[in-house]
């Protein structure tokens, strides 16, 4: 990111919206349920790693909690009994094979350089470890101007014209005709049998007005790109385990393990 002066002050101003609700039902259920599973599979203490864990709202899931924000203000409203540290997801003070398992929610999308995220969290996982990924896939790049919200008046002629075609651009069948060949040829590639990079597009945030949804996203990303990223690294996909599933996914989590040996 050119201005990272900029970047820092939006996620370390004192504004709760920034951090995530505080209570998150759905996703302590979801969480709980394949952290049950690694916890069936290790007969030590697990170290359990929230990235972008807010103000902590999932920090009871497991004793082995720790969290990890960029935000400070956030941070400060953990309660003081959990274990936090304020870092940057693409460089985690972790040593390698450290994590049993890894979870996000809503919070990759926010990091300008997610591949290096990915490559952290690969570093850290403990062989046959385990992580679940749920960013907000698929962000618009519209949305992340805030152009719904925002008057012609003020938007370039470019801008103007992406404002225009939103209906159009966020339907059902353009998506398709935009994601389907992109997967295809994700899973030729997976063939070959070689890493593959994170294949993700990079936003231009509208951090001034935060006010739409998404509109302080710095990344595009397809769950698709996410899943073949670790298979072609050997992982197991836990939660897309045949190519169809690959193909159709949407905007459910990702989770997949790290190979044992």
């Amino acid at each position: 990111m050119s201005n990272w002066q900029t970047y820092y002050t939006f996620y370390n101003t004192d504004d709760p919206q920034r951090w995530g609700r505080s209570e998150m039902l759905a996703q302590f259920v979801v969480t709980r349920s394949w952290l049950a599973e690694i916890h069936q599979q290790s007969n030590g203490v697990l170290r359990v790693l929230e990235l972008g864990c807010g103000v902590g709202a999932l920090s009871q899931l497991h004793r082995g909690y720790v969290g990890l924000d960029f935000s400070l203000p956030a941070l400060q409203r953990v309660p003081g009994h959990v274990r936090v540290l304020q870092g940057d997801m693409q460089c985690l003070p972790f040593t390698s094979n450290s994590v049993d398992f890894a979870f996000s929610w809503a919070a990759l999308e926010h990091v300008p350089q997610p591949e290096r995220v990915l490559a952290e969290i690969d570093r850290v996982l403990h062989r046959g470890g385990m992580l679940l990924l749920a960013p907000a896939w698929n962000v618009r790049s519209w949305a992340a101007k805030a152009l719904p919200i925002r008057p012609y008046g003020e938007l370039r002629w470019d801008e103007r014209l992406s404002k225009a075609t939103i209906p159009l651009r966020n339907s059902l069948l353009w998506r398709g005709s935009k994601l389907l060949p992109r997967r295809l040829w994700r899973e030729v590639r997976l063939a070959q049998g070689q890493p593959l990079p994170f294949d993700y597009r990079q936003l231009a945030p509208s951090l001034v007005q935060y006010t739409y949804t998404d509109c302080d996203a710095f990344s595009a990303m397809d769950p698709h790109a996410a899943v073949v990223y670790f298979v072609s690294r050997g992982y197991r996909c836990l939660s897309h385990s045949t190519r169809r599933q690959r193909l159709m996914a949407r905007y459910e989590p990702v989770i997949v393990q790290k190979p044992v040996a």
